[in-house]
């Protein structure tokens, strides 16, 4: 990478940055849950629980368990996020 290029790189804005750390570290919790949570229960329980004529399969199972777990990280995080918010305007001291 030249001098140049290297000095032409933006920054992702602050908002950007948090959406894809949360977005990243949600995903890799519903891979952690993943596998914990199928270690203890079949995918095709959640398949019959959903009683889909167009879901049968295992596979279908694995994917909706992930993606709820997925969904369920990010709402999450998304409320810690909020919840937590810096103070931004922090007040001046005045000085005599």
């Amino acid at each position: 990478m030249s001098e140049k290029a290297a000095h032409d790189v933006t920054d992702w804005p602050r908002e950007r940055q948090k959406t894809g750390v949360l977005i990243w570290i949600s995903f890799l919790t519903a891979c952690a849950f993943s596998v914990l949570l199928f270690a203890f229960l079949d995918p095709l329980t959640i398949v019959d629980a959903i009683n889909s004529p167009y879901i049968d399969s295992r596979n279908a199972g694995y994917a909706i368990g992930f993606v709820f777990l997925w969904l369920h990280g990010l709402v999450g995080g998304w409320l810690i996020l909020r919840l937590v918010r810096r103070k931004r305007n922090w007040p001046r001291r005045i000085e005599h």
